[in-house]
Parts: structure tokens; sequence; C-alpha cells
């Protein structure tokens, strides 16, 4: 994780606090969020009809013509679609009309219905499904009129019964966030006192209060013509049995006082994309700068969406677009100055969010319902694909499936979710699971397993799921933070590991040794002090450090290269997992 100080300034201050540089994850899972030399707009992407040269990994596949292909023609663009929809784990965009340099000649109106048709038949020989997104005129001065069309391909891979994307919806409190939400699943307007986002709240205080104290959950669905699949004519069942693409959406309480559940949300959920929600009457606050702190320190792809347009008059909304990119110019994020207007913006704003992680800003108003066709089409285009290679190696891994939430079913038993990291799980397995308190690993086997409630026969890296777990052992106490592994391979569970630690805030700008601080990795969320600390001694404000730490209550499963979090009050900072030392056997 390599991290640099910049200018990210404290409210209460007024100093330069911080900012977050990190590099991808070695598995192409996440891009780094940090660009540079790109431009300010998406219209300077398309300057003088141009793209960026293609490249053979991913998922956007250039054609400049498919016109009357011979028989050995096709089935070498068959299985060049089905390494395409490999990349993009499902989904592939193909750009009709470009060069593989990136130059949109465009095509006339015969040869685009005949490339059309070539493409559909491609399509339909892996059984997917094509939709045109985008058409753009690209007509030179001599008149003949010539466009490009950018296509969406999507098959779901026979491994799975749908393709899954995590969404974390983060902002401050009273910005529309549960609204927000609400708008997108019930596919019915906002009254303009919060009417819609009744169906999230889980507590009567959160129904009260209007504020969101917990990890909300709701799912919606697209099918494959791109269209969404929510619950207004539609059960759970049935919205999971008609779409091919599945956006969870991971509701996160803004109130500073739920910021541990926020840090919890974010890090134990692992969302694919995180979408920072700004009110337009407000603008930026504390909060917001806490929040994009947080996803920068995490490396989680993100973009703006600008609430409550309806509230302001032009010259406020365009204010309000300035302090945001300035506050993400801040945090060394690259934004496109002007905020997502046409669909065919958005559809490069998705492209561009998950090759670059750019950061577009959307405008919407949950009560007049403007901005929301354009929302639903980055959602439909985002990808969660790395390569496919890297997926392969994923899956050859031991099992390692990290617990999230503990349920109690009845005529069940014991159910666990959580996400799986690496490896397979396979319903009837035998597994491990813990550290208990002793650090002890004890044997289980896996009842049944559930993917947004449809029974599947395994799980595959990178799929959240719930599983019907049979322990052994009746006196074993399951807790969140705790693995699920194979039996030929437990994993190290510890008390004490070293950590390359960064200070963003403390009130006294130092910590001594013996500091006992909130220690977030993941699902894992506990207590932990500082035995030790190198250099002289002294943690300081602003400053890398090397430090030794020890969990106070249980011992945990944690790795090299994990992502740490830490607060404690005002206290607050982030790092990475250096060494950990396995608890040694008497």
């Amino acid at each position: 994780m390599d991290f640099m100080i910049s200018h990210f300034c404290d409210e209460q201050n007024h100093q330069p606090l911080y900012k977050t540089r990190k590099q991808s994850l070695s598995d192409g899972s996440r891009p780094k969020l940090l660009s540079s030399s790109l431009p300010d707009d998406f219209s300077d992407m398309e300057n003088e009809n141009c793209l960026p040269p293609e490249t053979e990994l991913g998922n956007i596949e250039y054609k400049a013509k498919l016109v009357n292909p011979t028989t050995s023609r096709i089935q070498h663009l068959i299985t060049q679609m089905k390494w395409r929809l490999r990349e993009g784990q499902g989904e592939a965009i193909y750009e009709v009309g470009v060069e593989d340099g990136g130059h949109m000649t465009g095509l006339t109106d015969h040869e685009l219905n005949a490339s059309l048709t070539t493409l559909r038949t491609m399509a339909q020989a892996l059984d997917a499904s094509m939709v045109i997104l985008t058409e753009k005129d690209v007509t030179k001065i001599d008149g003949v009129r010539r466009t490009v069309v950018e296509v969406l391909v999507r098959k779901v891979p026979e491994s799975q019964q749908f393709i899954e994307l995590r969404l974390a919806v983060i902002g401050a409190a009273d910005v529309g966030k549960s609204t927000l939400c609400g708008v997108l699943t019930q596919g019915a307007l906002d009254d303009g006192n919060g009417k819609t986002r009744l169906n999230l709240f889980r507590f009567p205080h959160e129904v009260r209060t209007g504020k969101t104290s917990s990890v909300c959950i709701d799912v919606v669905g697209f099918d494959n013509r791109g269209k969404l699949v929510n619950y207004s004519q539609n059960s759970l069942e049935e919205l999971v049995e008609k779409s091919t693409k599945l956006v969870t959406l991971i509701d996160l309480a803004g109130d500073n006082k739920y910021m541990k559940t926020t840090i919890h949300g974010l890090s134990g959920y692992i969302p694919h994309f995180s979408c920072l929600v700004v009110a337009a009457d407000c603008g930026p606050t504390s909060a917001t700068r806490e929040h994009l702190g947080l996803v920068a320190a995490l490396n989680i792809p993100m973009f703006v969406l600008i609430t409550k347009k309806d509230l302001v008059d032009k010259q406020q909304l365009e204010s309000v677009i300035r302090n945001v990119s300035l506050l993400l110019h801040k945090a060394g994020m690259t934004t496109l100055g002007k905020r997502v207007k046409t669909k065919r913006d958005a559809v490069k704003a998705a492209q561009q969010l998950c090759t670059n992680s750019i950061v577009p800003i959307i405008c919407v108003s949950s009560v007049t319902g403007e901005g929301f066709r354009l929302v639903r089409t980055l959602m439909n285009l985002l990808s969660t694909a790395g390569t496919a290679e890297s997926r392969l190696q994923l899956v050859g891994l031991p099992t390692f499936f990290q617990i999230e939430e503990l349920f109690q079913v009845p005529h069940v038993g014991q159910v666990v979710g959580g996400m799986l990291s690496e490896g397979q799980l396979h319903e009837g397995a035998n597994v491990l699971v813990g550290p208990t308190k002793d650090g002890m690993f004890h044997e289980a086997s896996i009842g049944s397993i559930r993917r947004s409630r449809q029974a599947v026969a395994c799980v595959n890296p990178g799929e959240a799921a719930s599983i019907a777990l049979n322990v052994e052992r009746k006196d074993v106490v399951l807790r969140r933070g705790m693995v699920i592994s194979s039996l030929k391979h437990p994993p190290i569970a510890s008390f004490e590991f070293s950590a390359n630690l960064f200070l963003l805030y403390h009130p006294t700008r130092q910590i001594n040794e013996g500091f006992q601080t909130t220690v977030f990795i993941g699902s894992i969320c506990g207590t932990a002090s500082i035995t030790k600390i190198y250099d002289d001694g002294l943690m300081r404000q602003g400053r890398w450090c090397r430090v030794e730490m020890r969990w106070t209550c249980a011992p945990e499963v944690i790795r090299s290269g994990n992502q740490i979090i830490f607060r404690h009050g005002k206290t607050k900072g982030m790092g990475e997992v250096v060494d950990v030392v396995p608890i040694v056997e008497n």
C-alpha cells in the first residue's frame, strides 16, 4: 500500500491532513484511484472522433466493420466474443465503427445494419443478449451519413445464476441516501418527506428519526435488455429470476455517532463501487470529507450523486459541483470537471470509472425523478471484472470465507453470511471454522448455500452467500470475523502482528506505546493495543510508522497486506498489515 501525503483539509483546523495514493491490487480487482493527464470533460475523450487504442485485456472490443464475414471468420469472432465475455465476467461492450487504434471511421446505414446482424448472430451462438447503448453521428464533409454504435453483450457465466455487483451508498446525514435507494428499489418517486426510505429502515428509531443507524441492504436488478427490475411489480424471488445482473445497495449511516458502523460496512462488505451522496442545498460537509477519506483509504472506485436538485437554482447547483470537484481534487481523485448530462456521457463514465477510476458526477432529484435515467445506465454498465487469469488463480487457492453476519433460522439452525475471497465452497463439504478465543479451529459441515434467496451448489471467489453451517461441537460460539477454510489448509490465527500505520489525526498529535484503539480489518472489528513503536517510540501525526500490535480479546485471522483503519474518539488513521505472528502451541 503506497500512501502519499497531500493536502486534504480538516474542517476543524483548516490544516493539510492527508491524501492517499494506493497502487492497484495484484489481482486487478480494484484499479488505483489516482490518474494524471486526464481530460476535464467527456467530450474531450472523443476529441476529433477518437477513442483510446484498443487493449487485448478487458471487455471492450473495437470493430471497424462486420459485413458478410466468411464462416471461418464468424467462428473466430464468436471465440473472440467469448473471451471478452470472460474478461468482463459476463459483460462485453462492442464499439462498432471504430478501428483498433481508436479512430471513429463510422459506418453507412447499410454497413451498420449488416454489422449489427453479424453481431447478433455471434451473440445468439453464445446464447447471449445484445442491446444498443448509444449511437454517435460521425458524418464527414462528403455528406454521407456515418454512425458509430456502442453495443452491450451480456451472458451470465455458467458457474453463476446472475452477475453480482455491490454498491455502497455513503454520505452525510439528511442528504437523501435512503430515499435514493428507496426510489431505485420501489420504482416510485418520493413525496419530499422521505416516504420511500421507510422500506429500507430496519429499526423503529430509524423510522422516527429518519436517520440510518445500521447497514441496510436491498437489491435491484437489470434484465438482459438492460431494463431496471425492482419491487414495483415483482417480489424478491421474481426480481432475482428476471435479472441477469443484480446490484446490492449497501445503505450506510451518515451521522458521525454511527461512524463505526459505516467503517464496518465499507471494510467488511467489500463493495465493488461506492456512491458518495451530496445534497445540493448544503454541499460538502465534514462528514463528506470523512467518508471520502475512508473510500480513498480502502481504494474503492467511486462516483458522486448530488441530490435535491429540485431545491436549488442553477447557479447554486454549479457552485456545489465546483466545491465537490475541488474536494475530490484535494483528495487526489480525478474528476471530469462537468457532470454527466446524457446517456452517452453515462456510458463513457462507466467505462472510465472501471478502467481509470475517474469520478463522475450526476445530479438527481428523488422528487421529480430527474437524473435517474443516467444513474440506471451507469449502474447497468459498471463492471466488476478483473482478468480471467486472476480469477482462475483465486479459484485454485485454499478456501477462505470470512463471516460477516450471523442468523438463527428456524428448522435450519445456524446460518452465516459473508464473502468468499479465495477457493470454492460446495454444498455438503466438510470445513474448518474459527478461531475461537483459544485460537482453535473446529470441524463443521455445510448444509445448504443461498445467494439472494436462491439455492446454489457452490460459491466462487468474490461472491457473497448465506451458508447453513453445522458445527460438530455445540459449545463453539460463532462470531463476526471468523473464517471458514478447507480441512487441509487451516489458516493461521494470531494475537500479535506488525503494521505500517499512518496517523491522520490525534488530539495531542502523537501516540505512545500502550495506546488502545478500535481496529477494522475486513469483517474484523476489535480492540488492539500498540505494544511497540519503532524509531523513537512515538507515532506522530502526518507520518508513517512501523508498530507492533496485539489483540486484547481474541486471536484473529489476518494476512500480510490487509488494509487497516483504526479509530478511537477523534483519533483516526490507516495502514497495512506487514507481518503476522502465529500463535505458538505448547
